[in-house]
C-alpha cells in the first residue's frame, strides 16, 4: 500500500510543479554548489522546491520502479563518502530517452540537476527528481537539458 500511495505522490509531483526538462519556467539552481544527500536532508525544509546539483557515484537496483508517468525511481549513492551518503531519485523517460545515465557511473560519476521535493509526512525522505545534466540561465529563468 504504501508503495503505491508514494508512486502517486511521486506522479503527482511531476505534473503538479511541471518537473519536465525543458520546462522554461523553472528557476535556476540555488547555487552551483554540489550538494550531498546529507546536506538535502539537513536542510530539506529551505531546499523544499529548489534545484540542487548532485554528483552521483552509484545507483542501487535496475531501476525496474516505474512511477506511472514512466520515470524511473532508484537509490542512489553521491560520492561523498559521507555517513550519509544515499537518496532517493527519480529520472524522468525523456533523460533516459537521451542517454542520461552513464553505462558505468563507478568508473565516471556524474553531477545532474534535481529538484527536491518533499512529501506531507515531514518524517518522509526527500525525492530528488532529475530535470538535466546541463543549464543555461537568462534572465533568471532557467533550462535544463540532458
Amino acid at each position: 500500500m504504501k508503495r503505491i500511495y508514494l508512486g502517486a505522490l511521486v506522479s503527482f509531483a511531476f505534473c503538479q510543479f511541471g518537473l519536465a526538462a525543458g520546462n522554461d519556467s523553472l528557476p535556476p539552481p540555488v547555487s552551483d554548489k554540489i550538494y550531498t544527500f546529507q546536506q538535502i536532508e539537513q536542510q530539506k525544509l529551505d531546499l523544499n522546491g529548489k534545484i540542487v546539483r548532485i554528483e552521483i557515484g552509484s545507483l542501487l537496483g535496475d531501476g525496474k520502479s516505474h512511477l506511472p508517468n514512466g520515470a524511473l525511481r532508484y537509490i542512489a549513492e553521491d560520492t561523498s563518502k559521507g555517513a550519509m551518503p544515499f537518496g532517493q531519485v527519480a529520472f524522468p523517460s525523456e533523460g533516459l530517452r537521451n542517454g542520461a545515465l552513464p553505462d558505468d557511473l563507478k568508473k565516471s560519476p556524474a553531477a545532474f540537476y534535481f529538484r527536491v521535493h518533499l512529501f506531507p509526512d515531514p518524517n518522509a525522505a526527500a525525492l530528488c527528481i532529475a530535470l538535466g545534466r546541463r543549464v543555461s540561465v537568462a534572465n533568471g529563468k532557467a533550462i535544463y537539458s540532458w
